[in-house]
């Protein structure tokens, strides 16, 4: 009995976990450049138990992955909103130290540099990018023109392993020097965002699932807390 309350016990912690995760997909649907989450499961077995009587079915948590599959680009016509297309990222110089977003939404600071919402200087192969002049044109490989001429070129970077990679909240990522490289052939479209790659419709979906599956895992434990209280009850009779 104690081993099949604890492989639903565990089956419900799991839906807990998935519902955490949707939940934030979902809340961030409409976040430029945001990455939705998937978990991987494993299950757990009593390892020094003979065989016959690991109890098995026990599910965990293992894993959540990034999945980093393109999302939509969307035109907004505003020169400072750059969208990228194919596997790299914009580097941000934080107080933290260097980050990685695919959230192209910049504006300018009064001294000219680039900056993200939070107001860290969005890096170029030669530093933090500052721009003086009303034009502001950005190439397909990063190079930024102003009316005073070439200002530079914006840093893109890929992971070479994107799953030794922690989301830091503020739509940021971080990851170690050595899991980050130069990127090449990606496309860097001016005037656009890519929209996040999560699927609204696909997130409800999960929720109905989610919902349906923790409450068939807390029926099964209240029959089986009733099954063990009348059993006790018996005995003492």
């Amino acid at each position: 009995m104690d081993a099949a309350m604890y492989k639903a016990l565990s089956g419900a912690v799991l839906q807990m976990r998935r519902l955490d995760v949707t939940s934030q997909d979902l809340a961030n649907a409409n976040t430029a450049g945001y990455k939705g989450d998937r978990l991987a499961f494993s299950e757990i077995l009593a390892g020094r138990a003979p065989a016959e009587d690991r109890p098995g079915g026990w599910v965990a948590v293992s894993a959540q992955r990034t999945l980093f599959g393109q999302g939509g680009i969307q035109t907004t016509g505003n020169p400072l909103n750059l969208a990228l297309e194919g596997d790299g990222f914009f580097v941000v110089q934080t107080a933290r130290g260097e980050r990685y977003t695919r959230n192209g939404g910049f504006t300018l600071n009064a001294e000219g540099t680039v900056i993200t919402a939070q107001g860290d200087p969005l890096l170029g192969d030669g530093g933090p990018l500052q721009i003086t002049g009303e034009k502001i044109e950005v190439a397909g490989d990063g190079t930024v023109k102003s009316a005073q001429g070439e200002v530079g070129r914006i840093r893109i970077v890929r992971f070479a392993d994107g799953n030794q990679v922690a989301k830091e909240g503020a739509n940021l990522l971080r990851a170690l020097p050595a899991n980050v490289e130069e990127a090449n052939g990606v496309r860097l479209i001016q005037g656009s965002l890519e929209q996040s790659n999560v699927s609204p419709i696909d997130g409800m979906v999960s929720l109905i699932s989610i919902n349906r599956q923790f409450e068939a895992y807390e029926r099964a434990m209240k029959l089986m807390d009733s099954a063990t209280e009348k059993m006790i009850t018996d005995a003492g009779r």
